[in-house]
C-alpha cells in the first residue's frame, strides 16, 4: 500500500468512527429517555424517535465541522486531512438536518407535538420553531452548495468564504429553533425521563460551542 492509499485508508477510517459512535450513541440516548424512561411506544421508533436521533447527529455533525478549524486542542497530520474531514461532517450534517426537516413535516400534528397547537392550528411557539427551523436548514444550504469542486473558482474566493460563514447563521437560527421548541423544560430537571436532559438542551449546548470559538473566544484572544 502507497503512502497516499494509506492516508486516504486512515480518512476513511476516522469518518467511518466518527459517523458510526455519533449516531450509536444518540440511537442508545434517545432509546433510553422516550422509550425506556418516558414510557413512549416503541410503534413510534420509525419516525418520531429516529427524527430525533438525526436531528441531534445533525446539529452535532454540523458544529464539529465549524468547532474543528478552531479547537486548539485538537491536531491532524495535515491540513489537508482536516478539511477532508470538516468537508465530510458538514456534508453529513446537512443531509441529516434534511431528512429532520422532512420527517418533521410528516409527523408534524396536535397529538405528536400538543405544546405547538391550539386546536387544529400552530401556535405561536409552533410557528416560530418551524420558521427558525426551516431558515436554518436554509443557511445550511450555502455552504454545502459552496462544497461543490468548481464552485470556489466560480464564485471567487471572497463570496466562497462568505458562502461558508452562513453555516454560523444556520447554527444561531437553530439556536431560536430548539429553544423555542424546549426551553420551557430545560428548568426542571426533576421531571427529565431518568434524569436525562432533553434533547433540545443537548442540542443548544452543542451549537453554542462553535458560536463561542468563532466569536468569543477569538476576541478574548
Amino acid at each position: 500500500m502507497t503512502d497516499s492509499q494509506e492516508k486516504n485508508s486512515n480518512i476513511k477510517s476516522l469518518r467511518t468512527k466518527w459517523l458510526s459512535w455519533t449516531l450509536l450513541f444518540f440511537i442508545l440516548y434517545a432509546t433510553l429517555r422516550y422509550i425506556v424512561f418516558k414510557g413512549v411506544d416503541p410503534v413510534h421508533f420509525p419516525l418520531y424517535i429516529v427524527n430525533k436521533i438525526i436531528s441531534i447527529s445533525g446539529i452535532f455533525f454540523l458544529a464539529a465541522s465549524y468547532a474543528i478549524g478552531k479547537a486548539e486542542w485538537l491536531s491532524f497530520e495535515s491540513k489537508s486531512k482536516q478539511n477532508q474531514l470538516i468537508k465530510y461532517l458538514g456534508l453529513v450534517g446537512f443531509s441529516l438536518i434534511s431528512m429532520h426537516v422532512f420527517i418533521s413535516l410528516i409527523i408534524i400534528s396536535p397529538e405528536y407535538f400538543p405544546k405547538f397547537y391550539e386546536g387544529n392550528m400552530l401556535n405561536f411557539k409552533g410557528e416560530l420553531s418551524m420558521l427558525m427551523g426551516v431558515f436554518s436548514l436554509f443557511c445550511f444550504t450555502i455552504p454545502a452548495i459552496a462544497t461543490i469542486p468548481f464552485m470556489q473558482e466560480a464564485v471567487g474566493i471572497k463570496k466562497w468564504q462568505k458562502g461558508q460563514r452562513m453555516g454560523y447563521l444556520g447554527l444561531l437560527t437553530s439556536l431560536f429553533h430548539t429553544g423555542v421548541m424546549g426551553v420551557s423544560g430545560w428548568i426542571d430537571i426533576e421531571k427529565w425521563p431518568g434524569y436525562l436532559p432533553p434533547i433540545t438542551l443537548i442540542g443548544t449546548i452543542i451549537a453554542i460551542i462553535p458560536l463561542y470559538l468563532k466569536f468569543v473566544k477569538k476576541n478574548s484572544g
